[in-house]
């Protein structure tokens, strides 16, 4: 389907163009006198004589073009029948004589052009010499260069009139400026070119010795797929003028009826000839980050089927002897100590921190992949949905409600490798004998084996998530995500909305709530052409559809939970009730419970790693539009986003940035995987022991491993803990540095929570709808327009040479009206929660419970 909507454009009023290309056909045309005016009839042309009866057609020419009623400078792609493109020209009339009506078959369905004086020269430039069969280029259309700067109100070089009637048009519902002027073709080719240029179209034997390429019954899909290829090689929209077979009655092409015949007993015989069809194939690029492509998702999977292999070599290992025996921790040398204590909870850690990379992009880009879909896809399913700040475990839910199978794939093998594995890794390790016996006797030798239950159940989950990373691989590469480029920030999201007119669908949305915008949108479907958001209209919405999503699923509140007091709070006293759970359960004797389930630590330790993700993520969705209310930003925060960055990069990209509050959490990340490592070491030590040796330690008979008195310090740093396998040196390292870790975490969660808790926009900008609704009157959508196919840096390299800032609050829009969103400097006024800025001085409108 082609796309555009001339309604949403200033195009200059031309002239009407009348090209009559009427047909000369001496020999069979009649001599109506009555067809001429006056009595005058004009000379046939020599030139124009049934020459081109032996000659093929020129390839490319189509017996379409001709011109429409009127002409416009935005020529959008797929124009609409009474918009700007070439529409077919009436046959001339014919004489209803009985000469005319034995005119031959060939004549009819191949007229030459009668001459007419009105001819356009403009179009010799596109002719082709003769004997040419390759592809011609297309005739270029001269469109009428306009300066776009004209339209921005900031600019002040324009009549007050010129930009009265802009508003105009905007509040009347015509985009101005060049947003909205839609897509075009810039190729048409023919069935014959599109077949010879490809050589994998199947074809019958006896087809295979015929000079005319023609492909087989399956020839409909088998064309749609070469054309889509086409598109997608050139990198452009073209069009493909496709012949279908069609009947023809011959009995309406035989002369009178002989005298004394029924016409009505005749057998009237059919004709097949060939009908034109045009379609249009736009092209569906593939780009994906390199967390999605092939080789690390095929690394992934690897990588689980060889730890599933080693765990269960281990195990059985472990079942024939102990994996570990020693007596005291100085039995084992550092580096085997070091293998043994931290290097299974450094690789489960590690392994989750790889799933969770293509998870983030998986969730991120899914909207792209669904809008990409032939025939697009439902806002509910695509524009409104949000899966970047929904909880962990709801995600798979929500996405298999929508069959959004990537995302609940991705997901479920995400939680199993970062939640369930870590623990298992730590509880399948088992220190024999127990811990009453270690106490009696604290030199009775112990030895480390697998646990065999949960040493199988991790294996089998490691096979479980290596089946899903094959479905996810498939589900990736069976699909295109239609992007040339990442898209990053709110210029990568205008850039795209501005070609179309899908800016109109969010017309009086500036302050709307998820759910006002999942109302008026619900019943809309969009897609994603040639890097462009569009709205899909040539696909109605169904009923059944429409009543799918009747709940829009999204918070209403305008800030994230986390930096919210109701998130925040329960937060840091989380942390420090697991702060102040780590003494209990190394120096008193509720260290039983670690003795029985030492996997608790480890869990304990990632509900607060998965609950820092949750708070990471409302930081670096936010910052951009944070950067944005407190005004005069630089154009570089359009293109921040902060949500496409990976693991630990975040917080180097802050630091160059100065953004401190995104650093200072990014590295609380970083440290939090540090968390469980340190935490399941700790949770096989019993602290008495440690405590025995300080009191030891401290007496003044005691004599240490050095023989002096009061001990030699290194011989006390290397002393074993006698009921476990640390050393005081190991378990005070261990206990200082988990000590840190929790206080970091509680200290940068708390100076989030006091200078980030208050809302300082209207809805949160977690669906690309919602960014969508605060741009779309803005001005500076003008400097998007032409810039669809940009990279991230290309764009902020285009706005930086424009050389504006840009700020979030209350600003005069294209219409004239005020509206709130992100818009270039000056702005009318900053936002501030409850206060609705266009209301003007009505304060019995404010919500001042908000305040």
């Amino acid at each position: 389907m082609a796309y555009n909507d001339s309604r949403f454009q200033i195009a200059p009023q031309h002239a009407r163009q009348s090209l009559n290309h009427k047909v000369s056909d001496l020999s069979d045309s009649p001599h109506d006198e009555a067809s001429y005016p006056g009595g005058i009839r004009g000379r046939e042309s020599l030139v124009s004589l049934q020459s081109s009866y032996g000659s093929p057609r020129l390839d490319g020419a189509s017996d379409e073009n001709a011109y429409g009623p009127r002409s416009s400078w935005s020529s959008p792609f797929g124009a609409p029948p009474t918009g700007g493109r070439y529409q077919p020209v009436s046959p001339p009339s014919r004489s209803n004589s009985t000469f005319g009506r034995f005119k031959s078959f060939r004549a009819r369905v191949q007229d030459t052009i009668r001459e007419d004086e009105s001819i356009d020269m403009a179009l010799l430039g596109a002719a082709a010499p003769p004997g040419r069969s390759v592809s011609y280029e297309p005739v270029s259309v001269d469109e009428p260069v306009v300066d776009r700067s004209s339209f921005s109100a900031s600019t002040g070089n324009q009549g007050g009139g010129f930009m009265k009637a802009a508003q105009e048009q905007e509040a009347s519902g015509k985009l101005t400026g060049g947003i909205g002027e839609g897509m075009s073709p810039r190729t048409t080719i023919k069935e014959e070119q599109l077949i010879a240029s490809s050589p994998t179209i199947k074809r019958s034997f006896t087809r295979t010795l015929s000079m005319k390429r023609t492909p087989t019954s399956n020839s409909r899909a088998g064309l749609k797929e070469l054309g889509q290829n086409e598109a997608n090689r050139r990198g452009e929209v073209i069009e493909v003028i496709m012949e279908e077979p069609a009947d023809v009655d011959l009995s309406s092409m035989v002369g009178p009826s002989a005298v004394g015949l029924d016409p009505s007993r005749m057998r009237h015989s059919q004709f097949p000839m060939q009908t034109s069809k045009t379609e249009i194939f736009y092209p569906q690029p593939d780009w994906k980050p390199f967390f999605m492509r092939w080789p690390y998702i095929t690394g992934l999977i690897l990588l689980s089927v060889g730890l599933a292999i080693c765990q269960e070599i281990l195990y059985q290992k472990s079942a024939k002897e102990p994996l570990i025996k020693f007596q005291s921790a100085t039995d084992i040398g550092s580096g085997y100590y070091f293998v043994f204590k931290f290097v299974p909870t450094i690789i489960t850690v590690t392994y989750g921190v790889l799933w969770q990379n293509t998870d983030f992009e998986v969730k991120r880009l899914e909207a792209f992949y669904q809008l990409s879909k032939e025939g697009g896809a439902l806002a509910a399913e695509s524009i409104n949905v949000d899966y970047i700040t929904l909880f962990n475990f709801t995600r798979p839910f929500r996405a298999l409600q929508r069959k959004h199978y990537a995302v609940a794939i991705s997901s479920i093998a995400t939680l199993l490798a970062v939640s369930l594995v870590p623990t298992l890794g730590a509880a399948a390790l088992v220190l024999s004998p127990d811990q009453d016996t270690r106490l009696l006797d604290p030199n009775v030798e112990k030895t480390i084996t697998m646990h065999p239950v949960l040493s199988r159940i991790l294996t089998m989950t490691f096979f479980i998530i290596a089946v899903l990373g094959c479905v996810l691989f498939y589900q990736l590469n069976s699909r295109r995500s239609g992007l040339l480029s990442d898209v990053k920030g709110i210029a990568g999201l205008a850039s795209m909305a501005v070609v179309s007119h899908i800016m109109m669908d969010f017309k009086d949305m500036d302050v709307a709530k998820p759910k006002d915008i999942h109302y008026k949108l619900k019943n809309r479907r969009y897609a994603l052409r040639n890097s462009s958001l569009v709205p899909e209209d040539a696909t109605p919405v169904s009923t059944s559809e429409s009543d799918k999503y009747k709940d829009a699923h999204l918070p209403e509140n305008p800030h994230p939970i986390m930096l919210r007091a109701e998130g925040s709070i329960p937060f840091i006293i989380g942390i420090l009730l697991f702060l102040g759970f780590i003494p209990v359960f190394l120096f008193t004797p509720a260290s039983v419970l670690t003795n029985k389930a030492p996997w608790v630590v480890t869990a304990l330790a990632v509900c607060i790693k998965l609950t820092w993700g949750s708070l990471e993520t409302a930081i670096r969705m936010m910052e951009p539009y944070y950067i944005l209310s407190k005004r005069h930003a630089p154009a570089k925060t359009l293109t921040l986003d902060y949500t496409a960055l990976p693991f630990a990069v975040v917080a180097a990209h802050a630091l160059f940035n100065r953004h401190w509050m995104v650093f200072l959490v990014g590295w609380g990340t970083v440290m939090v995987e540090a968390l469980t490592i340190f935490v399941t070491s700790l949770a096989t030590v019993e602290g008495r022991d440690f405590l025995d040796i300080i009191g030891q330690a401290e007496d003044p008979g005691y004599e240490g491993d050095g023989g002096g008195g009061g001990g030699d310090d290194d011989g006390f740093l290397q002393k074993g803990l006698g009921s476990g396998s640390e050393t005081v040196l190991s378990f005070t390292v261990t206990l200082a540095l988990t000590t840190l870790i929790l206080l970091y975490l509680c200290i940068v969660a708390t100076a989030v929570f006091v200078r980030r808790r208050h809302p300082f926009l209207p809805r949160q900008p977690n669906t690309i709808a919602s960014v969508l609704a605060f741009v779309h009157q803005s001005k500076m959508l003008y400097d998007f327009v032409g810039t669809a196919k940009y990279t991230n840096a290309q764009m902020r390299g285009r706005l930086e040479a424009i050389g504006k800032t840009y700020g979030l609050g209350w600003f005069n829009g294209r219409d004239g009206q005020t509206h709130c969103g992100v818009d270039e400097e000056e702005l009318t006024g900053n936002y501030k929660h409850g206060i609705d800025y266009s209301q003007g001085n009505k304060p019995w409108l404010t919500e001042w419970q908000l305040f």
